[in-house]
This record gives C-alpha cells, sequence and structure tokens, in this order.
C-alpha cells in the first residue's frame, strides 16, 4: 500500500489554476490543491486551500513510489498514483 509506505505525508486529491500556475517553457508550477493528510499510513484529515510549488523536472525525478491504480482519465491519457518526496507545500 503506498499510504504505508509514505507513513506521514499528503495526499492531493485535486489541483486548481493548472491553466494559469504552469510554465510550460521553465517546468516551474505554483497551484492550488485539496486533499487529506496521511498518519502512519492511513489518511487522516482534510486539507484545502494549499498551494503546491517545484518544478515538474524535480517534481519527477523525487517520485519514490508509484501505486498499482492506473487508469485511464476522460482525456484518454493514463495515471496511477505517485509518492512524490520534497514537494513544498503550504496553507491550511
Amino acid at each position: 500500500d503506498l499510504f504505508a509506505q509514505i507513513g506521514s505525508g499528503v495526499f492531493v486529491r485535486g489541483v486548481n489554476g493548472l491553466h494559469s500556475g504552469v510554465n510550460p517553457v521553465s517546468g516551474d508550477f505554483s497551484v492550488g490543491a485539496y486533499g487529506q493528510h496521511i498518519k502512519d499510513g492511513a489518511l487522516g484529515a482534510p486539507f484545502r486551500e494549499a498551494t503546491i510549488a517545484s518544478t515538474l523536472q524535480k517534481m519527477l525525478l523525487d517520485v519514490v513510489a508509484i501505486g498499482g491504480d492506473f487508469e485511464f482519465l476522460p482525456s484518454g491519457s493514463g495515471v496511477a498514483s505517485m509518492a512524490i518526496a520534497d514537494v513544498a507545500l503550504s496553507g491550511t
């Protein structure tokens, strides 16, 4: 289980502002996020109105685990849950 591997962190359920918070040239991004805290390998209290900031390159280099829940999105692309170390998160 991905949460057990993480131990403590956050589970981002969604992001806002991808249309304006990502620089496709530099890879820098800063977007709003909401989700739940992870404590002792289990989902905990929800959070909202947080901001995640990093670069797309650094985020991909910091992937430490990939979940077994791959699914196709309505857009036709696919995605699985990922555990990413060292992403800046601020807010509530």
